[in-house]
């Protein structure tokens, strides 16, 4: 996974939470691009305060309640799971999985991700390779009507879908 995140450029903090404690695992991790490194069992507001920690240190911004991510237009305060679109900050009303693909697609940097890993991330039920490639052309399409943009989602046969 580590290696996706290096190669595609997204800009992800990642805080490993494992089992390997031994001090070559963490080495290990940390040399392969984790952030931050927190090994099991924990105390859940240790976990938190190394997230708050990750935030600060990776621009995560300060106002205690998520990320809020713009490109091309879109705003998406993820959050408060609002999105905005164009200067006046009009806003876009998504189902669910809409929202899903946008954040995964925001997330993404300008980058592609693949069909299967949309479907992956928004969707919990498994399906085949054919009905997952229909569930996410259908958002696609429906998202790109909603943002008011059909230029907006760019899909590329192999490569999957990204924003503009």
């Amino acid at each position: 996974m580590m290696a996706t995140i290096a190669a595609n450029r997204i800009p992800v903090a990642v805080l490993m939470l494992t089992a390997a404690a031994e001090i070559g695992d963490r080495v290990s991790g940390l040399d392969l691009g984790v952030d931050d490194y927190l090994t099991k069992p924990f105390a859940y507001p240790e976990l938190l305060a190394r997230i708050r920690a990750l935030r600060r240190r990776t621009g995560g911004g300060s106002d205690g309640d998520g990320t809020v991510l713009t490109r091309g237009g879109i705003t998406l305060d993820m959050a408060k799971r609002l999105v905005f679109v164009g200067s006046g900050r009009a806003p876009a009303d998504l189902t669910p999985k809409e929202h899903g693909v946008l954040v995964e697609l925001m997330l993404a940097g300008g980058g592609y991700v693949s069909t299967e890993s949309l479907h992956d991330a928004v969707w919990d039920d498994p399906a085949t390779a054919s009905t997952a490639a229909d569930l996410v052309k259908t958002t696609a399409y429906s998202l790109r009507r909603k943002l008011g943009d059909r230029d907006a989602v760019v899909s590329m046969r192999g490569k999957g879908y990204r924003l503009r």
